[in-house]
């Protein structure tokens, strides 16, 4: 039986930029839930060739201000779900669930400052010793934990504003 320490966990690209772009996590978390609901990888990449750009445009119309730019994902990623759940509505509904609190999660992680999406990634889901991701990134214990508290309740907080469930 694999654990989840041994479990290898598939970094996204975007993980170490030091911004995520917003066609990149639309794209991302579009392919995320249409996988996860059970659509092949050929049909989930065909919806994405045809929901990306319109989802993605309406995500870029925002002032250049970090919060602006914060609110505005978020918003964004309100119309992405919206627009998925109209889409797979004969697919059972928990898992549809499931699979978009998981998206939003995500999408949340990558809107976090850079610092604190690396140390969540490494700590909260590659399941890394806080002293390890200290000894890589040349930071103390310390700072390792404060970056990952902000990041985990960063994501608690608004990963649970954000989902619209029926």
């Amino acid at each position: 039986m694999i654990t989840a320490r041994e479990r290898q966990v598939a970094e996204p690209p975007w993980l170490r930029n030091l911004e995520v772009s917003d066609i990149d996590r639309v794209l991302e978390m579009v392919y995320f839930v249409v996988r996860r609901t059970g659509r092949s990888p050929a049909a989930a990449a065909r919806l994405c060739v045809r929901l990306v750009p319109k989802l993605a445009a309406s995500a870029t119309a925002a002032p250049s201000s970090p919060s602006h730019r914060l609110a505005a994902a978020r918003r964004a990623r309100i119309a992405v779900a919206t627009t998925l759940r109209g889409l797979e509505h004969r697919r059972d509904p928990a898992v549809f669930d499931t699979a978009l609190a998981e998206a939003v999660v995500r999408d949340e992680l990558a809107l976090l400052p850079p610092r604190q999406r690396f140390t969540v990634w490494s700590v909260a889901v590659r399941h890394r010793p806080i002293s390890e991701v200290a000894a890589e990134a040349g930071w103390t214990r310390s700072q390792v934990v404060r970056l990952l508290n902000a990041g985990l309740s960063t994501i608690t907080r608004w990963g649970t504003h954000s989902i619209p469930f029926v």
